[in-house]
C-alpha cells in the first residue's frame, strides 16, 4: 500500500445513537500511514489499524497484570458498546470492560482490544462523552511506540463547568507512579491512571511542557520523558467543545517542547455544491434504505473538500471536522481511485443483526476518469460518480456478533475506472483492501 491511499469508513450506528454533540466528528480514518501516525486521536470514533511486533517485555506487561479481572463494571456501558462497533473489524471484548481508575466524579473505562490492545474511555459525571483512545498493541518504547497518555479538556457550557483531566496507561510492570512535574499520579492495576488538573494551575500549565518521570515502587526513576500539557479549557459558560492532546513522550535526548493540538478544519456549507442524488438500498448513517439523499461537496479551511449529505438534512451540522469523505487539495499526492470501505450495524424487523456495506471516495482529476463500475461474481453495476466523488452500496452481510472481523459480502469485488474513450485507467481490489485494513 502507498501512504494515504486507503480509508476505513465507519458509519454512525442506528441501534445505540451516539451523543448529538459528537455527531459532527470525523467517521473514517486512513489506515495506510506510517507507524507513528497509526495511534490516532479519537474524539468520537476512531479506527486505527497497525500490525506491529511486540517485545517480550511488552507481552509480559499484559500477561502479568490481568487488569480486567478485579475491576468495577464500566461506568457507561453504552459508550463501551459504541467503541465495540466503531472499532470493527477489531475484536473489542466488551465483557471485560472495566472501570480502572477514578478521580472524584471522573472515571476511566478500559476495554481489551484484539490480542493485546486496549481502548480508554474517560467519563465525567458518569457520562463517557469525551470519546475514546484505542491502541491495537501495547507500548514498545525500544521501537518508538509510547504508551497511550492523554491530556483532555472540556470547555465550559451552561450545563456543565469546564474540566481538565489527564489519563492513560503505563504498561511497564515495574511502574508505580507517573511524575508529571506539576503533580504526581498513582498507577492502578494494569498501569492505568486518571487525575484532574486543579483549576488553580490552568493558567500556569496551559501551553507549557516540562520534564517528567516514570517511578517504580521504590521511588527510583525508570525512565524520563516530556510532559506536554496542551491548552487549558475555556471556563466561560457557552464555550462548549473539547480537545485532546498527547500528554507523555519518552525522552530522546532533545528539548522538551509543547506539542501542537490539531484543530479540525472548518467546513463552509454556504458554498457547498450539489454532486448527485442517490436512492439508498441499505441504511447509511442516520438515513434509511429507500430514502433518496443528496450528496454535496463543501470547501474546508485546510484546502480539502468535505463530502456531506445535505438532504434530507442530518440531525447535526457538520461545520467542523469532516463527517464524510475528504477529497484532498489540488496538487497533493493522489491515487487514481481513492476508496474507503464502510460497514454499518443495523437490525432487520425481526431483530436479526446485519451489516450494510458501502464504498465511497474520490478520483484523481489528472486521470480523467469518467466512469466507474463495480464487478462481482454476479455481474457488473455502475457506480454513481459526480464531481470526482463516488458512492455505492454493497449487499448486506449477516455476521451476528458485534465483535470480530466483519467480512465483506462474498467476493470478488473490483472497482474499475474508465476514461471517456472507454479505456481502463485503474482498478481497486476491495477484498485485498479489506484484508490490508483488518488488524492482524
Amino acid at each position: 500500500m502507498t501512504d494515504s491511499t486507503f480509508h476505513l469508513l465507519t458509519q454512525f450506528r442506528d441501534d445505540i445513537p451516539l451523543p448529538t454533540d459528537d455527531l459532527t466528528q470525523r467517521i473514517y480514518e486512513r489506515v495506510a500511514q506510517p507507524p507513528s501516525a497509526r495511534r490516532r486521536l479519537r474524539v468520537t470514533v476512531a479506527v486505527a489499524v497497525g500490525a506491529l511486533l511486540l517485545t517480550a517485555a511488552a507481552i509480559a506487561a499484559v500477561k502479568e497484570v490481568p487488569w480486567w479481572q478485579d475491576g468495577a463494571p464500566p461506568v457507561d456501558p453504552e459508550a463501551v458498546a459504541s467503541v465495540a462497533r466503531d472499532n470493527m473489524p477489531a475484536n473489542v471484548d466488551v465483557h471485560r470492560a472495566t472501570t480502572v481508575a477514578t478521580a472524584g466524579d471522573a472515571a476511566l473505562i478500559a476495554v481489551p482490544l484484539g490480542a493485546s490492545g486496549y481502548c480508554l474511555i474517560p467519563a465525567l459525571d458518569r457520562r463517557a462523552n469525551l470519546g475514546a483512545q484505542c491502541d491495537y498493541q501495547v507500548a514498545d518504547v525500544e521501537h518508538g511506540r509510547d504508551d497511550r497518555t492523554v491530556s483532555a479538556t472540556r470547555s465550559g457550557s451552561t450545563a456543565a463547568p469546564a474540566r481538565w483531566i489527564v489519563y492513560g496507561r503505563i504498561t511497564d510492570p515495574r511502574a508505580a507512579k507517573l511524575d508529571l512535574g506539576a503533580m504526581t499520579v498513582d498507577l492502578t492495576a494494569g498501569g492505568f491512571f486518571l487525575a484532574e488538573v486543579p483549576e488553580a494551575k490552568w493558567q500556569t500549565l496551559s501551553g507549557s511542557a516540562n520534564g517528567g518521570a516514570i517511578i517504580d515502587r521504590d521511588g527510583d526513576v525508570l525512565r524520563r520523558g516530556c510532559v506536554s500539557w496542551g491548552s487549558a479549557p475555556s471556563a466561560s459558560a457557552g464555550a462548549d467543545g473539547s480537545s485532546h492532546g498527547n500528554l507523555w513522550s519518552e525522552s530522546s535526548g532533545g528539548a522538551c517542547r509543547p506539542g501542537q493540538i490539531p484543530q479540525p478544519a472548518t467546513i463552509d456549507l454556504a458554498h457547498a455544491r450539489k454532486l448527485f442524488d442517490l436512492t439508498l438500498t441499505q441504511n447509511y448513517s442516520v438515513w434509511k434504505a429507500g430514502q433518496t439523499v443528496s450528496f454535496a461537496a463543501a470547501p474546508a479551511s485546510d484546502g480539502t473538500t468535505c463530502v456531506v449529505v445535505v438532504s434530507p438534512p442530518p440531525p447535526f451540522t457538520p461545520t467542523q471536522g469532516c463527517s464524510g469523505t475528504t477529497i484532498r487539495a489540488v496538487g497533493s499526492a493522489r491515487t487514481a481511485i481513492d476508496v474507503g470501505l464502510g460497514a454499518q450495524l443495523a437490525h432487520a424487523a425481526d431483530g436479526t443483526p446485519y451489516y450494510a456495506w458501502d464504498i465511497s471516495g474520490s478520483t484523481d482529476p489528472a486521470k480523467r476518469i469518467t466512469k466507474l463500475e463495480l464487478r462481482s461474481s454476479t455481474g457488473t453495476t455502475a457506480v454513481t460518480l459526480g464531481g470526482g466523488f463516488f458512492f455505492a452500496q454493497l449487499p448486506k452481510t449477516t455476521t451476528g456478533p458485534r465483535v470480530g472481523t466483519v467480512p465483506l459480502p462474498p467476493g470478488p469485488w473490483l472497482l474499475v475506472g474508465y476514461d471517456a474513450a472507454g479505456n481502463e485507467v485503474a482498478r481497486v481490489d476491495l477484498v485485498e483492501l479489506h484484508r490490508n485494513a483488518s488488524p492482524r
